[in-house]
């Protein structure tokens, strides 16, 4: 089935309500929880950490309701519908300094990532769920996911921008980020209503619904050793991904002394990432989905391994590889999610069942979990190496060697190794066109 641009247009806007939020949580998360609420960085980390337990049960547990919901208003758009606004008020919450001490902060951002989290991975469950429904193509699902995920990055843009825009005029940091949690929080409600609207053909609510008891569901799902691959190319990547963006304003501050600089290159990196969307989405129906991954995953790790030699004083060279990384970028973006259909068809196969929702909720648990574990990671790091937590309103401290050494670590060699394992993983991945085909041709024949 040949999809219209409008379809594929108005579907992938739905990526703006998920991709703007995770954006400032991704680049600014940690920052914002050490630099600006002024938790010790090892405390800033365990909250995060805290709460991605959280993750561990809430995935499966929603990817299991997802596959059997019964409504007049669809099976998975029911949820984008009354799970709109709900998403954008907790957003807010994470943005917000309350007067109390440090332990009743972490509490507090315990209890109010846990709120959103668990609007986030219902909607971001039934968005994502809704992609095998509206084309079962190898090659048009790799497009459809290649408008999403340049979506996905727009929203990662406007996000930063958006920061950098407000930053320029604000100098309190904390009316900052309050202003950028209740101005992107509201505005990402509009999206899901516009998917909510043009998925309507494709969310059938007579559909059948998952009747595999819970055990057998989980234990079906958890049995799919092609998705066990995905699964592996795409913590690794993804949690690339995530360290990076965590790490570059740390970069940007305190190794290169340019923070005025710090988001011009993450906006570089995500223009990138879009404009070379239409590359990988070309390679992938050219060759495979596989194969496309390989080689986006090898021309990042060169970049990685060229940063991880850059001096403080070549700034020139840091804005160009901000560009390549973004090509890079763009495969942990764009192809993890275009094989998801397929191992879910495989699934199908051999159950005799769709369970989109199943398979999404644990992809969205490993995306969640590769970036709460960085970050927590990473923040006791730089507590182990003597990290100064800047005051409130004054210049930024010199932080020690060994903080800055860390930091340069989290830039370059380190994601250069994730990479690695993730290209291993994916060398196994068995489903190329011409298999998934065979799986089709099977499943009409049953």
């Amino acid at each position: 089935m040949i999809l219209t641009r409008r379809l594929k247009f108005l579907y992938s806007i739905g990526d703006l309500s998920t991709s703007a939020p995770l954006a400032i949580m991704a680049f600014y998360q940690l920052y914002f929880l050490t630099d600006v609420a002024g938790l010790r960085p090892n405390r800033a980390g365990l909250a995060v950490a805290i709460a991605r337990v959280w993750d561990s049960i809430n995935d499966p547990i929603f990817g299991l309701l997802s596959d059997r919901i019964r409504s007049r208003w669809g099976r998975r758009r029911v949820v984008l519908l009354f799970g709109a606004i709900p998403l954008g008020l907790t957003f807010c919450l994470q943005y917000l300094v309350p007067p109390w001490g440090d332990w009743g902060l972490v509490a507090y951002y315990v209890g109010a990532f846990i709120l959103f989290d668990s609007t986030y991975t219902a909607v971001h469950v039934s968005y994502n769920a809704l992609t095998p429904a509206i084309t079962r193509d190898y090659d048009e699902r790799s497009s459809l996911n290649g408008y999403r995920m340049a979506f996905s990055i727009i929203g990662t843009v406007v996000a930063v921008v958006l920061a950098t825009v407000l930053g320029r005029y604000i100098d309190d940091q904390r009316v900052l980020f309050r202003i950028l949690g209740v101005t992107i929080g509201l505005a990402a409600a509009v999206p899901l209503f516009i998917a909510y609207t043009v998925t309507k053909p494709y969310d059938d609510p007579a559909e059948a619904v998952d009747q595999l008891p819970p055990g057998q569901a989980i234990k079906a799902t958890l049995s799919n050793r092609p998705f066990w691959l995905l699964m592996g190319l795409y913590l690794f990547s993804w949690t690339t991904a995530s360290l990076v963006g965590s790490v570059f304003i740390f970069y940007a501050n305190y190794y290169l002394a340019v923070p005025d600089q710090a988001n011009y290159f993450i906006l570089l990196a995500q223009t990138s990432a879009v404009a070379s969307m239409p590359l990988w989405v070309y390679l992938a129906q050219k060759y495979d989905k596989r194969s496309t991954f390989i080689w986006g995953s090898i021309s990042w790790i060169i970049v990685c391994l060229v940063l991880a030699g850059l001096q403080p004083e070549q700034i020139g060279l840091t804005y160009v590889l901000a560009v390549l990384a973004g090509v890079g970028i763009a495969t942990a973006y764009f192809l993890p999610w275009a094989m998801i259909p397929d191992v879910i068809e495989l699934d199908e196969l051999k159950t005799g069942q769709r369970r989109e929702g199943s398979f999404y909720a644990f992809a969205a648990f490993f995306q969640k979990l590769g970036t709460g574990l960085v970050i927590w990671l990473f923040g006791i790091a730089l507590d182990a190496r003597g990290y100064i937590t800047p005051e409130i309103g004054q210049p930024l401290p010199v932080q020690p060697a060994e903080a800055v050494q860390a930091i340069r670590w989290a830039i370059g060699l380190i994601p250069a190794v994730l990479l690695v394992f993730a290209i291993v993983f994916a060398w196994y991945y068995p489903i190329n066109r011409e298999s998934h085909q065979a799986i089709r041709e099977m499943i009409s024949k049953q």
